[in-house]
């Protein structure tokens, strides 16, 4: 009786739901075992790395900028962030015009 509930939709396997949270669940705490055995909390494994540098006491003068946040990023996608850095002047009433221009392409193409 519960092995096959109809929702409206169509059918959906009870006991299939509970197997893959069951191995979801599994995989999730096989992985977290495989997590490294000597971390401590409380010791220098717990410290911010700043760089190198000692951390600042005071929490409002950590600080990353962007530039840093993100320097794999741009870096892996130079060429095509290059193009578009080039491509727009950063005004916001522009890319609402390319946001505009998008919508109206997507509703003709629906509409067709």
């Amino acid at each position: 009786m519960w092995s096959l509930i109809d929702t409206g939709f169509g059918f959906w396997d009870v006991y299939a739901w509970i197997a893959f949270f069951l191995l979801a669940g599994g995989g999730f705490f096989y992985l977290r075992s495989q997590g490294r055995k000597d971390y401590r909390r409380g010791t220098d494994q717990d410290d911010i790395f700043y760089g190198g540098n000692p951390v600042p006491e005071d929490g409002e003068e950590i600080t990353v900028p962007a530039s840093s946040a993100y320097w794999g990023f741009t870096r892996a996608l130079e060429g095509w962030y290059k193009g578009l850095t080039a491509w727009h002047s950063g005004m916001a009433t522009e890319y609402l015009g390319y946001m505009v221009l998008v919508m109206g392409l997507l509703a003709l193409a629906v509409v067709r």
